[in-house]
């Protein structure tokens, strides 16, 4: 704690612009943030491993992901398993929501769409570059609520669906 201290310390004396100290405390923290996360991320990784197991699950490798959450990108490691007759697995993806081939959170998504229903898709890129640890462009912004919209619509068909066969 005293060396987390001692850096915001070395921050707040080095810098003479208000603006610009408070940009490096922010990053500091962020960065902080990230860390503290990827090391509970590995934490809960490796706490998996006998529950997985006991399923008939084996290790097959580790892979580093990113993903880009409220406070930032996270680099984190985790185990994929795999079991003959099923699929491969990452169950820390599982347990955090991280779908497969993406790079956001459900909680950065879901900001991202908030704003992105009272702005315009470069004014939304704008505040979630100012105001979040990651940057998105507005194509990619634009790329999320076109792509959450389309899993609302396939939601509530597959809802009608389920009703309609119900009755």
């Amino acid at each position: 704690m005293n060396s987390i201290v001692t850096e915001i310390a070395n921050i707040i004396k080095s810098e003479d612009n208000y603006i610009k100290r408070e940009r490096k405390i922010i990053c500091f923290f962020l960065n902080l943030i990230k860390e503290i996360m990827a090391l509970a991320l590995a934490k809960v990784d490796d706490e998996m491993i006998t529950k997985v197991k006991a399923q008939g699950y084996q290790i097959d490798k580790k892979n580093e992901r990113s993903i880009n959450m409220a406070f930032g990108e996270v680099r984190y490691v985790r185990r994929r398993y795999v079991c003959p007759g099923k699929q491969a697995r990452y169950p820390l993806d599982e347990l955090m929501g991280f779908d497969k081939y993406k790079r956001y959170s459900i909680l950065a998504v879901k900001n991202i769409l908030e704003v992105s229903s009272v702005a315009t898709y470069r004014n939304t890129a704008l505040a979630v570059n100012c105001l979040s640890g990651f940057n998105i462009s507005h194509m990619q912004g634009g790329n999320l609520v076109k792509r959450a919209g389309e899993n609302i619509k396939a939601g509530q068909e597959a809802d009608s669906r389920t009703d309609a066969a119900g009755t």
